[in-house]
């Protein structure tokens, strides 16, 4: 499954995870980041939505642009049910 995690503190901030289900995120988000109590909103995201969601890829290289995408879906990110933060505007330059 994947998710969507707004923060209070940050309001421009946006965490995109997968886990296997809601209870799972939240206790492995909880053990990995000292931020769990800033988590505003989790909201699920569906295959489909995802598809639709661009990632700027923090590794494109400019000089040589057919080595890698420079960007690519959220849906692309996610494999598997163990959590895994694929995405976060923290990582943006």
């Amino acid at each position: 499954m994947i998710y969507k995690l707004t923060f209070k503190e940050d309001e421009n901030r946006i965490d995109w995870c997968q886990a296997g289900s809601l209870l799972h995120l939240l206790q492995s988000y909880a053990e990995e980041y000292t931020d769990f109590q800033d988590i505003k909103e989790v909201v699920e995201i569906s295959d489909e939505e995802a598809k639709t969601i661009m990632l700027q890829n923090t590794n494109y290289d400019e000089n040589n642009p057919y080595e890698m995408e420079k960007e690519f879906s959220l849906f692309d990110t996610v494999s598997g049910d163990d959590f895994l933060v694929v995405g976060s505007t923290e990582w943006l330059d």
